[in-house]
Order: C-alpha cells, then structure tokens, then sequence
C-alpha cells in the first residue's frame, strides 16, 4: 500500500485517507459514532451552502431579464461544484413583470441566490 505524496496543495490539511473511519471501530461504539459524525462535518465544509459556493440554490433557479443575461451568468463558475444552474429556453420578459421580481419576490430569496447572483452580475443588476 503507498501513502499519499507529502507535496499536494495544503500540508497542514487533514488528508481524507488519512482520518479513521466508522469501519476502523467495533459497531456501535462511541468511536464509530464520532467517526462518522466527523466525516458528516467534512461534508458539510465542502457541500452547497459553503462559503465558497456560488451556486444557485435547487429551489431558486435564476430568472433573467434577457438571454445575454443568462449566457452572462451562465459563464461564471462555482469553484466547488462547476456548473451553478439549469439554464432554461429564455422568453421574452417585460420590463413591469422585471420591476414586479425584484420589488416584491428579492426580498424573499435566500441569502444564497443573492450571493449567486451577485458572482454573475455588477451590483447594479
């Protein structure tokens, strides 16, 4: 069996090869439980909602104003999960139908929309 090289990207992390598992302990055992509930906790650094992910939420796929909009936001790319949404076929939009979405449905959007679409767009979008 060979270890993993010494020389990848951050030494001082904690390798997952390297972090017991529930497996490693009788079943049941008070070491299993931590043991698995430590891998749940690294899950959870590197799943949706981390401070690095800007990806739309599933529940709140974006709604743009044009196609160019789209194929904008489209462009940028989560750096933990690569594709940020489903782009959908584009229809017309009307500008009172855009002043009605933000008005009264942004409020209400999740502070994990907001920050994906602030990835995708200037402030002033």
């Amino acid at each position: 069996m060979s270890s993993k090289p010494v020389d990848h990207k951050d030494p001082g992390s904690v390798q997952g090869a390297t972090l017991p598992g529930p497996g490693d302990f009788p079943i049941g055992s008070m070491q299993s439980r931590a043991a698995a509930r430590l891998r749940l906790q690294k899950i959870g650094e590197v799943g949706k909602g981390s401070s690095e992910c800007i990806c739309f939420p599933e529940d709140e796929q974006p709604f743009f104003r044009t196609s160019e909009e789209r194929d904008l936001a489209e462009g940028v790319q989560c750096p933990l999960h690569g594709k940020r949404f489903t782009p959908r076929f584009h229809i017309y939009v009307a500008a009172w139908c855009w002043e009605n979405e933000v008005k009264f449905r942004w409020p209400r959007r999740s502070a994990q929309y907001h920050k994906a679409w602030a990835a995708s767009f200037l402030p002033d979008l």
